[in-house]
């Protein structure tokens, strides 16, 4: 392919499971698109699954993690926009084509943003992954857009799409946060130019109980240093003022997610207690703040649902 105007950059380690749907899902939608596949270990079968799919295949066995995988591909892009799609996320119809209109209408985006669906490991949906940008498609200023994003990642990561060089000129993910290193990208392209949003679902994030993000949350002391990272490098970008409302719903945000993972994976002294009480003292508008920008239900509630099943 020359010249593709998007690159997918795929990060694998044993997704055979999940590959054909995640494959299937592009079909169609590969014009002027190319993919590419880092596989750290394709030893089940996924890495001839990407090669039949006519996917670039990059074999890096010495990598450590997703995010040193992505910024394999991320190097290796040739497109001047890209994507991430993980090895059991989904495209919906028509989001190539939904993209490319998006990069046309606002050329001097730095992020490009759009709703995404809770799936289960079915494929069914359970739910709705979408910033607090509204229901109509529109240009969002980047400290706008870094008010919402700093309280809480309700980014699903198939839900972006952002320009190769600025990613890289602002350093690609960090390798160190395991759990926010799509987060802390979200805010530093915030910082970078304005946010092209797009309110349909135009992907689909699996939630799972082996995924990254149940697994890794059971050490609940490095899940709560990763949930701190991004607010504590990019909350300095806001006026002062700013900064400390948003700052005090980020910290809460930030101990409700650790205590709620914490009783998901039956540890004791999760302290939901203390936090409602935190919750309370912050008034009605406070409420309305924190519900809006967390939107804790939208994420809560699929994750029972897969706890309860």
């Amino acid at each position: 392919m020359s010249d593709p105007w998007l690159s997918v950059l795929m990060p694998i380690h044993k997704g055979a499971a999940t590959l054909p749907d995640t494959l299937a899902s592009l079909f169609g939608q590969r014009d002027g698109v190319e993919v590419i596949a880092v596989v750290q270990d394709g030893s089940d079968g996924s890495r001839d699954l990407l090669l039949r799919a006519g996917v670039t295949v990059i074999d890096a066995p010495d990598s450590q993690s997703w995010m040193e995988n992505t910024n394999i591909a991320l190097s290796a892009a040739r497109a001047p926009l890209v994507t991430m799609l993980h090895q059991d996320d989904l495209w919906r119809p028509g989001r190539a084509e939904a993209l490319r209109q998006m990069a046309e209408a606002h050329p001097n985006a730095a992020l490009y943003l759009h709703a995404a669906d809770y799936v289960d490991a079915t494929g069914a949906r359970v739910g709705r992954a979408a910033p607090p940008f509204g229901r109509k498609a529109r240009l969002i200023d980047g400290q706008e857009a870094l008010r919402h994003l700093l309280v809480q990642n309700t980014v699903a990561l198939p839900a972006a799409m952002f320009r190769r060089d600025t990613a890289l000129k602002l350093g690609a993910l960090d390798p160190d946060l395991w759990y926010t290193a799509d987060w802390d990208l979200w805010l530093r392209l915030a910082q970078a130019g304005p946010i092209a949003w797009d309110p349909r679902a135009l992907a689909a994030f699996r939630i799972h109980g082996g995924s990254l993000t149940l697994t890794g949350s059971r050490d609940a002391q490095g899940f709560r240093a990763q949930l701190a990272a991004p607010v504590a490098r990019h909350l300095k970008a806001l006026p002062e003022d700013v900064a400390n409302r948003v700052g005090r719903l980020a910290d809460l945000s930030n101990a409700l997610n650790a205590a709620l993972a914490g009783r998901f994976h039956d540890q004791q002294g999760a302290g939901l207690g203390r936090i409602a009480l935190r919750l309370l003292a912050l008034g009605p508008t406070g409420w309305h703040a924190f519900l809006r920008d967390t939107n804790i239900l939208g994420r809560v509630l699929p994750r029972l649902k897969l706890k309860t099943n």
